[in-house]
């Protein structure tokens, strides 16, 4: 028996000493990590885009790597990684995969991120980008969103504006790399005085920055939101998968009416027609399409990244659809901490609804008309005794029980806890 009571009396000790605060809970950090819970493509994705570079190439000589096979561009930038000599080189540093787009760049992706990591420093870009291309660069990531609502005296085209936002939002400086309107300025309607934009960012954590928190631009508090990728539809014949570059077919397709001629020169706007699920409910370019829906759930499943609202970093809240409660020391950085709150004393101003203004006479009924004793008030410089009821016209003033006087409410001069 001594010996479970003793047992019994450890456990409680160690329970008792174990035991934190509710306080503490929250601001404690998570112990593990909800990384099992992710879609391992996601995973997958980050670890393989951590690992890739984009070279621009403006090579214009008739031998340029434009012109060489995948396999000659990996073999052509693991003999450019190994003439660079830097103190700091690491060991076993490779190109495996190479990708030409569309855009005359090459996508190389190396074996680890480190290595993409020291090829990134100033000098090694400069000398890496000079020998395996003349007048290439590496261009870095960027992070588009999309500003609903901004002030048509924005320019975007003006650096004092862009810097202007970083200061207003305590960004870093040239996070903001560009920003552009989303319909052309000469398709305003007269009088107009906002519209949508695109802001593209440099940091992953800024713009997640600015998703969280919101976005101020001249004076006006919005929303941004991710820029997600959509199917691909011909602005030509209004199928999907290509673009109106590389469309086969002859015939234009309106995207109003779905006749033959070009959107712009419909005559029949009030005509509407989908070519794309041969509907007359809405036109070809309508969000509402089903067909279009459609393809966005397939795309959506096939690259769980978009349908994400935030860009994945290393933050466990960023990595999910539907984000968990975000961390204090996120959500809450320390540059914006306060070393002491106010406390709130009897100074503080009442509810308007049980003021009292000078030359009103106070009523001592209720809202039925009924008399209640209780709605007496106490006149001034007198302290009621106990079981003490007052009656008459002085049952009206500034109450001297608390030496508040409800009539004229002030803030005292030097109120504590403000200095």
């Amino acid at each position: 028996m001594a010996s479970k009571v003793n047992k019994v009396t450890d456990t409680t000790d160690k329970i008792a000493s174990d035991t934190n605060s509710y306080r503490s809970a929250l601001l404690s950090k998570p112990t593990q990590s909800n990384k099992n819970v992710i879609d391992p493509k996601v995973l997958s994705d980050m670890d393989r885009k951590a690992r890739q570079i984009l070279m621009d190439i403006y090579d214009k000589e008739e031998d340029n790597i434009l012109s060489k096979s995948l396999t000659a561009i990996i073999e052509k930038a693991n003999e450019t990684i190994a003439g660079l000599k830097c103190a700091s080189k690491l060991n076993d540093i490779k190109v495996i995969a190479a990708l030409k787009t569309r855009r005359k760049a090459v996508l190389l992706t190396l074996n680890s991120k480190e290595a993409v990591s020291w090829i990134r420093e100033p000098l090694n870009e400069e000398e890496f980008s000079n020998s395996f291309s003349a007048e290439s660069h590496i261009r870095e990531r960027t992070f588009n969103l999309i500003v609903l609502r901004v002030p048509v005296i924005f320019d975007p085209s003006k650096e004092k504006h862009l810097r202007e936002i970083e200061e207003t939002n305590c960004l870093d400086k040239n996070v903001i790399r560009k920003a552009k309107w989303i319909k052309p300025m000469g398709r305003r309607r007269p009088g107009q005085t906002n519209a949508y934009a695109i802001i593209t960012l440099s940091s992953a954590d800024s713009a997640n920055a600015l998703i969280k928190d919101r976005l101020y631009i001249c004076s006006i508090k919005v929303r941004p939101t991710k820029q997600k990728q959509e199917p691909i539809q011909c602005m030509k014949c209004r199928e999907w998968g290509h673009f109106a570059s590389e469309c086969p077919s002859e015939k234009d397709v309106c995207g109003n009416c779905g006749e033959e001629h070009r959107t712009d020169a419909c005559q029949n706007k009030d005509k509407l027609y989908c070519a794309a699920c041969s509907e007359n409910t809405h036109a070809s370019w309508s969000r509402n399409c089903p067909e279009f829906n459609r393809r966005c759930l397939i795309y959506n499943g096939r690259n769980p990244e978009n349908a994400m609202p935030f860009f994945p970093t290393e933050h466990n809240w960023t990595l999910t659809v539907r984000p968990n409660s975000i961390p204090l020391e996120d959500r809450f950085p320390a540059r914006f901490s306060v070393n002491a709150l106010p406390t709130l004393g009897g100074w503080q101003q009442a509810p308007r609804s049980r003021q009292q203004h000078k030359g009103q006479r106070y009523s001592t009924r209720d809202r039925h008309g009924h008399e209640n004793p209780n709605r007496i008030q106490i006149p001034p410089n007198r302290v009621r005794e106990e079981g003490e009821l007052l009656v008459g016209d002085e049952g009206w003033g500034p109450d001297a029980s608390s030496g508040v006087n409800n009539s004229d409410w002030t803030t005292p001069n030097n109120a504590s806890g403000w200095d």
